[in-house]
């Protein structure tokens, strides 16, 4: 099972040339050939929401992230991810690593639900304790 981050959203788009686009494809259809179930978080359709108001045909990017809400399941920050993010930022903290809340959040979202997160950004989730994450890219 894998969370899908942020990251392989915008590259399916296109946002990071063709090469970025061919990578994310192919982990995509690697983890899909494997069985994986594969799952985004509402705090990634959040930072996609960015890019829809920041760019200049919001319509054309909003009709793409509908198809991709479509076919794909959004995981909630319930008690259980809440608690995980805690203890996560809070060790992240004391050791001098602190990654941006919007990632705790995705892993401790990934970490609560049993999820892998797949991203072209590993470094961001490399020090969640527990995590295992499936990274792409250079």
């Amino acid at each position: 099972m894998a969370l899908l981050d942020t990251t392989v959203y915008v590259d399916l788009r296109g946002r990071g040339g063709a090469a970025r686009k061919a990578e994310a494809e192919e982990i995509m259809r690697r983890l899909l050939r494997e069985g994986d179930t594969l799952v985004t978080s509402r705090v990634n359709v959040a930072e996609i929401y960015i890019g829809v108001e920041l760019s200049d045909d919001r319509r054309k990017e909003q009709n793409a992230l509908d198809d991709f809400l479509a076919w794909i399941a959004v995981l909630d920050l319930d008690d259980a991810a809440a608690r995980r993010f805690g203890r996560i930022r809070a060790d992240l903290q004391k050791s001098g690593r602190l990654v941006g809340d919007m990632d705790i959040l995705i892993g401790a979202i990934a970490l609560a639900n049993g999820h892998a997160v797949v991203t072209r950004n590993a470094a961001h989730f490399a020090n969640m304790p527990g995590l295992t994450v499936i990274g792409y890219g250079a």
